[in-house]
């Protein structure tokens, strides 16, 4: 029988229990029904009201997805920054590492705990998303891709808040870190990226910033451009989006996916050793050894 992790168990128990996950849940999927509604109005034909165009209604699909991926940036680091330093502020992080689970497990636990609710929202917005077979164009492996995109972004973002959570003792430090870095990821490397190719120009160099992979944005965007777009294009020297057979290139998306799944083992692996009590005890002898001698 699999053990399932105690700290995810406590958790899960405590957060589904009350009234505020299935009110979460409830507005969250009323904000995407009415977004869905107004795309889908909006693409009905301006005289009769009455007719869809197949190709415009897959409008609706990107709102949603653009929607979700906006949600999903917002609600995961503010899940996970306060799952440690909030038991440090509780004092009772000792208590906890004082158990038989080791570091990385705590870690863990309290991520997957958080992030469950993410996961659970995304899965929840599953029939809204499925209106677009009503008018083909998306496929049920292309929307399974999309949301499988979502849950490893979900789970990266919770890994960086839960990093910071590590390592500041304040849940609003972790915060502002959290989101910070969130935003460089979405923003910062796309500065990066203009900034070095208007350098590089000067230089007749035409090479590719490869911090540009990192960007879950492009990443989002590369995806959905090889659902509903048509033909390469290239925005960025070196980052085509389409037919990658064709261009002899991987996708852009399951390059970012793959940046995405090594930056959050790392995150956690450091997170672990961050909250490790044996460090902090090996740390202790050594300061007594020291203080020893002299």
């Amino acid at each position: 029988m699999m053990r399932i992790n105690p700290v995810l168990q406590k958790e899960l128990k405590i957060r589904m229990r009350g009234w505020r996950a299935a009110g979460m849940i409830g507005v969250y999927l009323i904000f995407m029904t009415l977004t869905a509604s107004f795309a889908l109005i909006m693409s009905m034909d301006d005289y009769y009201r009455s007719t869809i165009d197949p190709e415009v209604a897959l409008g609706s699909y990107i709102g949603l997805a653009v929607m979700q991926l906006v949600l999903i940036s917002f609600i995961s680091p503010a899940l996970t920054t306060g799952a440690i330093s909030g038991e440090r502020e509780k004092q009772t992080l000792d208590l906890l590492l004082s158990t038989p689970m080791t570091p990385l497990s705590v870690i863990t636990g309290k991520l997957f705990a958080s992030i469950s609710q993410v996961i659970l929202l995304i899965i929840a917005s599953l029939p809204i998303f499925s209106i677009v077979f009503l008018f083909g164009g998306i496929s049920v492996i292309e929307l399974l891709q999309l949301f499988g995109f979502f849950i490893i972004i979900a789970i990266t973002f919770g890994s960086i808040g839960i990093f910071y959570s590590s390592y500041f003792k304040k849940t609003t430090a972790a915060n502002v870190m959290a989101y910070g870095t969130i935003a460089f990821l979405c923003f910062g490397t796309i500065f990066l990226t203009i900034l070095y190719l208007g350098i590089t120009r000067n230089y007749g160099y035409k090479g590719f910033f490869p911090f540009l992979y990192a960007n879950p944005i492009i990443g989002f965007t590369s995806i959905l451009w090889d659902q509903v777009g048509g033909g390469n294009v290239n925005i960025f020297p070196g980052l085509i989006f389409g037919n990658t057979a064709a261009a002899s290139h991987i996708s852009t998306w399951i390059i970012n996916l793959l940046f995405n799944i090594i930056l959050s083992i790392v995150l956690l692996i450091l997170s672990a050793k961050k909250i490790n009590p044996l460090k902090e005890r090996h740390r202790g002898r050594f300061y007594l050894s020291r203080k020893g001698k002299k």
